[in-house]
């Protein structure tokens, strides 16, 4: 009341100094039609035209909840700074977080800094004004606790709140945060958050809720053809499709569907900022002027869903307002039945009179008759009283024409001011229509700009929720890029990766700096790239992420370098092996010429002593001369003959030649060759490649008590893989890179030429291997070739 008074009083003391018309600037988060903006808009236009009926509104809508794009706001910029050009506002009234973001950020640029005044604004935190003059406001604190509070008392058995939330804006964000603050409050109450569910997956969850549960509601929806819907629609289908009580927090939820609960009333918020603009305007100061952190709330619930769960109006909060109940007598104010009594009586006492009047008339009557003389000389004198207004009304008339024609042309004036403002309406509907028009160009390139690259791109925000995403991310993470938006990145890839990401995001928001990540692992290799994207305060608002999948590029490279390094060993190889077969001819040369001295001994025993000696360093040197070969042949591989040819031909060919051997060693040897299309390779080559691991293979079961091997073929995403399993004793993860380097083995009695033979046949054929563990417990060797799709000569 004191408040009240002093608003008043305020008013009263400074009409002088508001005799002109003073401009004032609405601009609201959101769009038309939504009903908490357009109870807002009422409160403002009410109170106004009650208080200071002079004031010219100019009411703008930002539209951002059916416009999301990130550069949406910067074009809705572009077109208020040319349509408000011309225009000096005395006050700016922003509804919502939106809006007040907006004017904050463009207020020097666009608003000329004119005084400001807010509502509706979530999680208000004095932060978001420091460095700000000229501005207060009404923060937006709904009652939470008390509806559930309230909810509780009213369904006892509650086990579970569902939390439906919208299509996860700023303000919607917030909302959910605040929310998932309370559930510590009310344990053991399970809480559940559905947020930014389609109308179909929506439709099919409530279909399943039941006893002890109880759904709380805030934020729009899409519905099942995508078009967003407002509040009231939103709980008509929650409602429809859901057997449970609904409660909401603001008085816009009520009417379709929603039981109740301790709400925030839009009309008046738009009231009170409505008079607190009126202040400003008045000549308070703004900075003296502490922002309102308490937010009136009232009651209110639908006698119709009270009904519907069968709840006892009784049990209701003393103050509650229920709406849509039926009038009963004894609830009819007395008012109306004292005045309608009062009525009564007085056309009783009326007929009284009328009675009374005409008994009195009659007895008049012959006193009339008595006085007809005296009547016809009042009538003469009537009639000369007559003629004197009659010339009166004449003049009265002319009077009267006078303002009629002066009338017509004030409305000739006022159609013409109708047509040129018609015009300037035309126009500057025109006008929208190309920014719009701009608007979706830009948006339409942009989208092209960033579906184009190969790389996932992305734009988080700290906590990392996913902000907007290119095609080929939503690709890479099995998803749709409309699922994608607004989950958190953390919950779509490892736990590992998450954590590294946690902590390069945190450092990007601390320093500014852009940050790298890698991950390789056994099947996939990344390049990650995060950047600090920075607001018009040079803040760190978001993060845009870069990353790139480099498998086949590090598969490449360490080819390469495998390569390299084979070759460069061949041709040290060749020599020492060129080196190393000159001493060898002279060893075989004094060989024979021993066998023809241990002839001529006359002594047989020495000279078959001598004859085992030569013949061990015969079988020496031939072991040597065996590895020289292998070493030359290592050293100067052929080029592939490559023909068209099913891989089954040289798996075939091989296994019979080394049927012998395995049959010696005891190896049992198991196939599954599933029918492949061909590819370009040589025959031989790929038969001693198979050949190689192969013997590689039975080497390593030799020891073994189960001694198994299995050859397997198949086909996936274009390459043929040919796979090695063996039950022996496997290749340590420290010695699956180095395995293939030229003279490396494991085995005492190995050259380790074996798979850097392999591993060169198979980069010549354009394909891959690799060593990982088998099922049988040994390793597994894997090697893939690209499966032939064109025309072969």
């Amino acid at each position: 009341m004191k408040s009240t008074l002093l608003l008043f009083f305020a008013f009263f003391c400074s009409v002088p100094a508001l005799a002109q018309s003073p401009n004032v600037l609405v601009l609201h988060s959101y769009h038309p039609g939504l009903s908490w903006t357009d109870t807002l808009n009422t409160g403002i236009r009410e109170t106004f035209g009650a208080q200071l009926p002079q004031t010219l509104l100019w009411v703008e809508y930002l539209d951002t909840k059916r416009n999301t794009d990130t550069s949406y706001l910067a074009l809705q910029a572009a077109l208020l700074r040319h349509k408000l050009a011309d225009s000096v506002f005395k006050l700016i009234i922003a509804t919502d977080n939106d809006a007040l973001d907006f004017v904050l950020t463009y207020r020097d640029s666009i608003f000329r800094s004119a005084p400001v005044a807010f509502c509706g604004v979530n999680d208000f935190q004095p932060e978001q004004l420091r460095g700000q003059h000229n501005i207060t406001g009404l923060a937006e604190n709904p009652s939470f606790p008390d509806t559930m509070r309230t909810a509780l008392l009213l369904h006892p058995d509650t086990k579970e709140f569902v939390i439906i939330g919208g299509d996860q804006a700023i303000t919607d964000l917030i909302t959910d945060r605040a929310l998932r603050s309370l559930e510590r409050t009310f344990a053991p109450i399970r809480f559940t958050f559905w947020n930014n569910l389609s109308a179909q997956e929506l439709k099919g969850r409530l279909g399943e809720l039941g006893p002890g549960q109880i759904i709380f509601v805030h934020g729009v929806m899409r519905n099942e053809e995508g078009v967003l819907v407002d509040y009231r629609e939103k709980n008509l289908f929650l409602s429809t499709h859901s057997k449970v009580p609904i409660y909401g927090f603001w008085d816009f939820e009520m009417g379709t569907g929603c039981v109740g609960g301790r709400m925030v009333q839009g009309q008046v918020e738009g009231e009170r900022v409505a008079l607190l603009g009126i202040r400003i305007l008045a000549g308070a100061d703004p900075d003296t002027i502490p922002v309102d952190l308490a937010t009136p709330s009232q009651y209110i619930f639908d006698y119709e869903q009270l009904q519907r769960f069968q709840i006892d109006p009784d049990a209701l909060p003393g103050d509650s307002i229920v709406l849509n109940q039926p009038a009963r007598f004894y609830q009819i104010d007395k008012r109306f039945i004292w005045g309608a009594t009062a009525a009564v009586a007085v056309l009783l006492a009326a007929l009284a009179m009328l009675l009374s009047s005409i008994r009195r008339r009659q007895e008049a009557q012959a006193v009339l008759n008595k006085n007809k003389e005296q009547l016809e000389e009042a009538v003469r004198a009537r009639t000369e009283h007559l003629r004197t207004a009659n010339d009166a009304l004449e003049r009265e008339v002319h009077e009267r024409m006078r303002a009629e024609n002066d009338l017509r042309k004030a409305r000739a004036r006022l159609e013409i001011e109708v047509e040129r403002r018609t015009s300037d309406l035309v126009f500057e509907i025109e006008q929208r229509r190309q920014a719009e028009a701009h608007i979706r160009d830009r948006e339409a390139k942009a989208r092209a700009l960033l579906n184009a690259p190969n790389e996932t791109l992305l734009l988080m925000d700290q906590a990392g929720i996913i902000l907007d995403i290119n095609e080929t991310g939503a690709a890479r993470l099995n998803q749709s890029r409309a699922s994608l938006s607004g989950v958190c990145l953390y919950d779509v890839i490892t736990p590992s990766l998450a954590e590294r990401f946690r902590q390069a995001v945190d450092s990007i928001f601390e320093s500014g700096a852009a940050e790298s990540i890698t991950d390789y692992g056994e099947n996939q290799d990344l390049d990650i790239r995060l950047y600090p994207v920075f607001d018009d305060n040079g803040q760190v608002t978001r993060a845009a992420v870069f990353m790139a999948d480099v498998t086949e590029a590090k598969r490449m490279g360490r080819q390469i370098m495998l390569l390299d390094k084979i070759n460069s060993l061949g041709r040290m190889a060749a020599g020492i092996a060129h080196e190393i077969r000159n001493p060898l001819t002279g060893i075989h040369g004094y060989l024979y010429a021993m066998d023809e001295v241990c002839a001529e001994f006359p002594d047989r025993h020495v000279a078959e002593t001598f004859r085992d000696i030569i013949e061990k360093i015969r079988k020496a040197a031939g072991k040597m001369e065996a590895v020289i070969r292998r070493v030359l042949d290592f050293s100067k591989p052929g080029t592939p003959r490559l023909e068209l040819l099913d891989l089954t031909g040289p798996v075939h060919e091989a296994l019979g030649l080394m049927t012998p051997t395995l049959r010696k060693a005891g190896v049992s040897v198991e196939t599954d060759l599933a029918p492949v299309q061909p590819v370009l390779g040589d025959r031989m080559q790929l038969e001693q490649a198979v050949i190689n691991i192969m013997d590689n293979a039975t080497r390593a079961v030799r020891d073994q008590a189960g001694k198994h091997i299995r050859i397997s073929l198949s086909q996936s995403e274009g390459l043929v893989r040919l796979t090695f399993a063996d039950s022996g004793p496997g290749v340590a993860e420290r010695d699956r890179e180095r395995i293939f380097d030229p003279f490396f083995t494991t085995a005492s009695d190995g050259t380790g030429i074996g798979l850097s033979i392999v591993q060169r046949i198979v980069a010549d054929h354009h394909g891959s291997i690799r060593v990982v563990e088998s099922s049988l417990g040994g390793a597994e060797f894997r090697l893939e070739f690209p499966v032939h799709t064109g025309v072969h000569a």
